[in-house]
This record gives structure tokens, C-alpha cells and sequence, in this order.
């Protein structure tokens, strides 16, 4: 595991970017409402050539978040909406309510679905009819006032359920504000430019992590899915914003061969994926005309490792996001390494994060997850000397794995 000798590291950190700032400890609905009540005349929403204002959103949440309460909505609800900017609202909504979500796969369906909703131990469910399980809440049932007295009242309570790779993963209020900042404060720019969303399915950290930065900051959000768009839908793309789109876009790019016009009019287009050849990133490059940033988080963390626009090295992710702490880890005995990275020739990547997860759902899969403060990643990696994270293949085939290429 070690290197023979070590040079002193010549840590490389980009200029003027801080590497810790701080996380509001606010609950997302009220933060959100207060945002949206200031940003009242700017564009929040594009879809499908409709335009909705913040102050527009901010009556459609706040209605739908009334009729929440006034159901008696309580626990989680799983929201199964297809149309991703539909779901977005109903999220908001939840939030603004003082509920937990939990994002369902909007194309399950019958007993699949049910399953995922008793995983999730959700009481309701808020989908278009009929969607054959029990606990359906339509969305035109749900009028009523708002009423600041049942919301959220910590920052650390549970606010969304996402898949991971051991169980459903819950991440607090503060820990999806902290999946913002630590990308906002690491690249400012998305700070000014649109989040184009383009999954129809919200359950990712990707998706939370550009719509919660874009609503935080009045930004638009655009919804788009990528194979819908097309050189005749040029002239409607703004030609500036960022996607993050994940590794099996990427790749079904390079099959198809055919590359939506957003891809190559963003500003910044992050992949999101674990261990890669240097020669995969190349070709993806090649396909889109352009330089990607690869980034890579998990379900249970969030972002956590992203090149930067003043350094994109060819042959790594880049480098540990703003509020982010990889620690090594030595995968034999699963106890951190004494061992500094650039002593090292790989390690398991222990992770030290603010956006770090409440826990899994199912209280048992939480056995072993940490060595020490850092949640256990069991993804390999090395650092070189200027601070440089380069992800390796997995620790073996047969051992679990929190992370996903």
C-alpha cells in the first residue's frame, strides 16, 4: 500500500476558492420560501415551453403544501409523478410542509412499486391515477391553507429517501443544503447560470444536488430530457448553464453516436462516474466537442470529488470538494491509515463530508459503514502530489461496494 520513499506534496487548491464555508442550519422549505419570496420576478421554471416565475412557484407550493396539511399527510410521502417538474413542486411542497420525501421510481408500477413504498414506510403516495397500489393521493385533492405551524422546525431532520447501494438512504434537510454548497462554492459560476435537468427521475444526489443549488440561488432550472432535444431545438437553448448527466448517458452517447444540443451549448457538463480510463473520457470528449468535468458522489455523501474549471486533469476526477475530506483507509483491517495519501500508492477512500447521509433506512445495514468519523466509500483511489484523486477499480468483484461507475 505504501510508496517507496515520499516526496513532500505540492498541494495544488484553486485560487480564491475556500476550502470550508458554511451550511445554513435551516430547515429547505423555510430557506426555500424566503428565496423564492425575493426572487418573485425571476424565471424559476422552463418546460416543455411553459415559463414559471419564483413567485409563480411560490402560490403553486405553498397551495399544494396546504393541502398536505389539510389531508393529514404525515411521515413520509412517496411522490411517483413522471413529469419531473410536476415532481419537483410536489417536493418543494413537502418541504415547505415539513414532510419527508421519498422519490419513488416514477415507472414502477403494481407490486413493484408497493414494495418500494413499504421499504420506504411511506403513508401516502402522490402519483397520477390510477396507479394500482393502495395509500393514493391524487394531486387534485390536495387544496387547503398553509400553515407555518407544521413545518420543520430542525435542519437535521430526515427530508428526502434516495436509493443507495445497500438500502434507501435519508439525508437530512442540512445535508442536502450542504450537497449545494460544497458544488456552489467549488465552481461560483453555477451560483449565476441555469441547472438544465435532464432525468426524468429526481431520486439522485445529481438531480437534488443542481435543482436545490438553482433554487437557492434563483436560478432557472431547465427540464429537458436528452433524448428529446435536437438540432431543431438550437435556437430554444440557452447558451449557457450546466448538466450533470449520469456514466450510462455518457456512454449511450458514445454508442448512438448523437449529441443532444444542450451538451454542447452548456457551460459546464459533468459526468458523473466512478473509475474510468483515461481513453473513455477522451472519446466522450471527442463525441461532444467540448471538455467534460468528471465528478464523483454517492447516494450516501452526495458530491464529493470534481475537476475544476482552472485545472482538468486528464488523468483523475480532480480534486475533493469545498467541505470535503477524503480519508485513507487500508481496505485489509478497515481502520484508517496512519499513512498520509501522498505516502501511499492507493487506499480505500474513507469520507469526511457536511452532505454525509442521517443513515440507511433499514437500521442494520448502518453496521460497519464508518471507520472512525468517515463513511466507508469501498471505492479505491489514489492522490498524487499535487492533490490530484484518481479513482481505481473496485476493491474485488465479490465485495460490496458503495460505489457505482
Amino acid at each position: 500500500m505504501s510508496k517507496v520513499g515520499g516526496a513532500l506534496p505540492s498541494w495544488y487548491w484553486p485560487a480564491g476558492i475556500p476550502r470550508r464555508v458554511p451550511v445554513a442550519q435551516q430547515p429547505l422549505g423555510r430557506m426555500l420560501r424566503q428565496r423564492f419570496a425575493t426572487a418573485k420576478d425571476r424565471l424559476a421554471i422552463t418546460h416543455r415551453g411553459v415559463e414559471i416565475s419564483y413567485g409563480q412557484l411560490l402560490e403553486r407550493c405553498l397551495a399544494l403544501a396546504g393541502g398536505m396539511q389539510s389531508a393529514n399527510l404525515s411521515g413520509t410521502i412517496a411522490i411517483a409523478e413522471p413529469d419531473p417538474a410536476e415532481a419537483m413542486m410536489l417536493c418543494v411542497a413537502a418541504w415547505f410542509a415539513g414532510r419527508c420525501v421519498f422519490l419513488a421510481d416514477p415507472k414502477a408500477r403494481g407490486e413493484q412499486l408497493e414494495a418500494q413504498l413499504a421499504q420506504a414506510k411511506a403513508t401516502a403516495l402522490i402519483a397520477p391515477a390510477p396507479a394500482g397500489v393502495t395509500r393514493l393521493v391524487a394531486r387534485s385533492e390536495l387544496t387547503g391553507n398553509f400553515a407555518e405551524s407544521g413545518t420543520a422546525r430542525r435542519a437535521t431532520e430526515p427530508a428526502v429517501l434516495i436509493r443507495g447501494s445497500r438500502g434507501l438512504v435519508a439525508h437530512s434537510h442540512f445535508s442536502l443544503s450542504a450537497m449545494a454548497a460544497a458544488m456552489a462554492a467549488f465552481i461560483p459560476h453555477l451560483r449565476e447560470i441555469p441547472f438544465v435537468c435532464t432525468e426524468p427521475a429526481l431520486g439522485s444526489w445529481e438531480m437534488l444536488t443542481g435543482i436545490i443549488l438553482a433554487l437557492l440561488y434563483g436560478m432557472p432550472i431547465r427540464f429537458d430530457e436528452l433524448q428529446t432535444l435536437g438540432r431543431s431545438d438550437e435556437h430554444e437553448i440557452e447558451k449557457f448553464g450546466y448538466v450533470i448527466i449520469p456514466r450510462d448517458r455518457a456512454d449511450s452517447m458514445l454508442v448512438d453516436n448523437r449529441v443532444p444540443s444542450v451538451m454542447r451549448q452548456a457551460n459546464y457538463v459533468f459526468v458523473s462516474t466512478g473509475f474510468f480510463a483515461w481513453r473513455w473520457r477522451q472519446r466522450v470528449e471527442t463525441v461532444l466537442h467540448r471538455l467534460v468535468f468528471p465528478v464523483w458522489g454517492l447516494p450516501e455523501s452526495g458530491p464529493l470529488v470534481a475537476a475544476h474549471p482552472t485545472w482538468l486533469p486528464t488523468h483523475g476526477h480532480g480534486f475533493p470538494l469545498v467541505n470535503v475530506s477524503l480519508i485513507p483507509i487500508d481496505p485489509g483491517s478497515g481502520k484508517v491509515s496512519i499513512v498520509p495519501w501522498e505516502m501511499l500508492e492507493q487506499a480505500e477512500v474513507g469520507v469526511e463530508t457536511l452532505s454525509a447521509m442521517v443513515g440507511y433506512v433499514e437500521p442494520s445495514h448502518n453496521v460497519g459503514i464508518k471507520a472512525g468519523t468517515a463513511v466507508r466509500t469501498r471505492q479505491v483511489a489514489s492522490m498524487d502530489h499535487v492533490g490530484v484523486v484518481v479513482l481505481r477499480e473496485s476493491l474485488s468483484a465479490g465485495q460490496e461496494t458503495l460505489s457505482a461507475n
